[in-house]
């Protein structure tokens, strides 16, 4: 098929819009109230992609070993973000509200997290490996990292639903450009 035929048929071919937790401006928009949590927050796709790594001060749960901590971290975040974008004294009760729920409803999701990768090093030390055991482990993970991406997509919904559409658009556009200036370096 020559070029200009393909491009012809690409036009007229209806555009099958991604789905919108597919698309960029979703991600940004989450990834910008997300912010709000600070360090007490584990971005759902980490837990998925790094559950199992050891060691790593960023995985998921990091911060949630402490709630205390991870609290005085949201505070800390909401207070940026709501001073970036002129938030009221009673936005910022309400996303602590938020936060602090998410904190609780994390930890205990956090410490399982810490459990099954507990298991999955005694699982490999051991002289057989047990690949129905590790098999196990995964899909416990697997579980752990559905049930905390729900957790922390209602949050988010629910912090963004704290902000005015303008301030969300501000946050966004705050923190879009806080990644590309930490990309370029």
């Amino acid at each position: 098929m020559s070029e200009q035929q393909t491009s012809q048929s690409e036009q007229t071919r209806p555009v099958d819009p991604a789905p919108f937790w597919r698309r960029r401006e979703y991600w940004i928009a989450g990834f910008a109230v997300a912010a709000l949590l600070g360090a007490a927050v584990a971005v759902p796709g980490v837990m998925a992609h790094r559950g199992f790594g050891g060691g790593s001060r960023h995985g998921f749960g990091h911060g949630l070993e402490d709630p205390e901590q991870a609290r005085e971290h949201a505070a800390f975040a909401i207070e940026w973000a709501f001073r970036a974008v002129d938030g009221t004294e009673a936005q910022r009760q309400q996303a602590r509200v938020v936060t602090d729920r998410l904190i609780d409803e994390l930890t205990p999701i956090a410490s399982r997290h810490r459990d099954n990768r507990e298991a999955m090093v005694r699982e490999l030390v051991k002289p057989q490996v047990d690949r129905a055991a590790l098999e196990t482990l995964r899909g416990r993970e697997l579980a752990l990292a559905d049930e905390a991406s729900r957790v922390a997509v209602a949050a988010v919904a629910d912090l963004a639903e704290v902000l005015a559409p303008q301030q969300r658009a501000e946050l966004v556009g705050l923190v879009h450009r806080f990644h590309e200036s930490e990309h370029a370096h």
